[in-house]
């Protein structure tokens, strides 16, 4: 079976930055020859209409890119998406006419276009649902759309990263070893009138750290991480959140300071090196 394959249809002067880290996100889980972009190489004299026509044509899923400047601006001053022979425009009408998917994405608060602002042959991108892409959460929101594009193209999303036994050890392992802080400091809390807050704050860093690792729905931003950059972030994490509780106990001896302490973060960090030689190989 063929692979299946997506078109990224942008407006240069539009949404030319959007449109390059969009399409590098889908080459992580794409090869480039599945992700097109540009219709580069049409040689003087063809029929413009017809290559980009091919072009969509071979593609199962069209991401439309629309900014403020979507519709365009010619030298006369009327809309370039009026014109039936714009690039942009026989982008979306093609892939609409011929059943493609369409995602609409709107970029930094652009407003998709009323049916009764557009071409007849465009009306339909109307009534498709939309999401949004701003440069304020780029990262986050991108990693979404590339979701959707890979759920439409009926790739496994999200995918199985290089790595994910060692990962599941170490996010497993530190889990549990934050569960046994917070354990301990309940415990302790029993026995003592007073707990440090120094405690409190560390034990309390330490399970984020924990959050981060496991990579819990919690934010955009955590689900938007790579295992290796959860790993990487979690070895300082940890560091902070045990010199923090380290400041306020004076009997900690060497040995407790290096199991505890240092142990953990290294395992993250080597974790994290390992995973990316994984990937590279």
């Amino acid at each position: 079976m063929a692979k299946r394959r997506v078109f990224v249809s942008y407006r240069r002067d539009d949404a030319a930055g959007f449109a390059h880290a969009v399409h590098d996100r889908l080459v992580e889980h794409l090869s480039k020859e599945r992700v097109f972009m540009d219709v580069l190489g049409i040689e003087p004299g063809a029929d413009f209409v017809a290559k980009l026509q091919s072009a969509v044509g071979q593609s199962d899923v069209l991401i439309a890119l629309i900014g403020n400047r979507w519709a365009g601006k010619d030298a006369s001053g009327g809309r370039r998406i009026d014109d039936p022979q714009d690039w942009v425009r026989v982008e979306v009408a093609t892939a609409l006419r011929r059943g493609i998917k369409v995602i609409p994405a709107l970029l930094d608060g652009a407003r998709m276009p009323d049916a009764a602002d557009l071409p007849d042959d465009l009306k339909a991108l109307a009534r498709t649902n939309a999401v949004d892409v701003r440069g304020s959460r780029l990262n986050a929101d991108v990693w979404d759309l590339t979701g959707a594009t890979m759920q439409a193209l009926g790739e496994r999303w999200p995918p199985d990263e290089p790595g994910g036994r060692v990962y599941a050890s170490i996010a497993g392992l530190y889990a549990f070893f934050a569960g046994a802080a917070l354990l301990f400091l309940m415990i302790g809390s029993l026995f003592t009138t007073e707990v440090s807050t120094t405690a409190i704050i560390g034990v309390l860093v330490i399970l984020l750290t924990a959050v981060l690792l496991l990579r819990l729905p919690v934010h955009a931003w955590v689900r938007s991480l790579t295992r290796q950059q959860a790993l990487q972030l979690g070895a300082v994490a940890h560091l902070v959140g045990f010199g923090i509780m380290a400041a306020g106990t004076g009997d900690l001896d060497g040995a407790m300071i290096f199991l505890f302490g240092i142990v953990p973060a290294a395992a993250m960090y080597l974790g994290s090196f390992a995973m990316r030689r994984l990937v590279r190989s």
